[in-house]
């Protein structure tokens, strides 16, 4: 069976933690086994995908079969009102396969990306993420996979959610090949708005990042040739 568990050595890892101490973020190459980053990838490839965007705090979820039964005046309607919360303040659009944070929920379901999380949360992997973060009291690892179509796009924010505990935000980048004028780059933002970093959508690359940090992922391109995929999350205090 495919092991999900995080493929890092304990001398990248102490590397990557000091790096995260000085900056904020950093990005681990070769994350996974090979072998999961591609059991990985294909799973995302033929998943059952459920389009999200938000409508000021309120989040909207359209399964395929809701998808296929809009007309093209109501797709145009709807793009219309995204594009113009987006205009406005915080707006997302993009496509998600979510994951429970129940380990029985994942286990019963057990697709690729529920045993890649229940990976992510054992033992010796919290202890990981401990040192990475610096935080002693990182007790859970949440996530969903996401697939970013050409015009999605998620807008600036910091990930700081009263209650959720956040400690650090994560990607875990499965798009082989990516190129920056692609779009679906994860950005990083100054008190002005400006862009100060940026990373670049890879395969089997984690990023990491501080929260709160402001940030956000550029429109992909209308023609990039392949759906932007990750595994994206929080790494939270238990």
């Amino acid at each position: 069976m495919t092991d999900f568990h995080p493929a890092s050595s304990p001398k990248q890892i102490a590397d990557a933690a000091h790096a995260f101490a000085r900056d904020g973020r950093i990005r681990i190459p070769d994350f996974l086994q090979r072998e999961a980053a591609e059991a990985l990838h294909t799973f995302l490839q033929a998943a059952p995908w459920w389009r999200t965007f938000n409508q000021g705090e309120r989040t909207w979820d359209l399964g395929p079969e809701s998808i296929e039964v809009l007309t093209p005046e109501q797709a145009a309607q709807l793009e219309q009102a995204i594009h113009e919360g987006a205009r406005k303040g915080f707006q997302y659009l993009y496509e998600t396969v979510r994951v429970s944070e129940q380990s029985s929920e994942r286990s019963g379901r057990g697709f690729p990306v529920d045993r890649l999380l229940e990976a992510m949360n054992s033992a010796p992997a919290l202890a990981m993420w401990r040192e990475l973060t610096g935080d002693p009291d990182v007790g859970l690892v949440d996530g969903q996979a996401t697939r970013y179509l050409p015009g999605h796009f998620l807008t600036r924010h910091d990930d700081d959610v009263e209650g959720k505990n956040r400690v650090a935000a994560y990607v875990l980048n499965l798009s082989p090949g990516w190129q920056p004028e692609w779009g679906g780059l994860l950005q990083f933002h100054d008190a002005a708005g400006e862009v100060t970093g940026a990373m670049v959508p890879g395969f089997n690359v984690l990023n990491l990042f501080r929260v709160p940090q402001s940030h956000s992922v550029s429109i992909v391109a209308p023609f990039a040739p392949a759906p932007r995929y990750s595994v994206t999350g929080w790494i939270r205090r238990g």
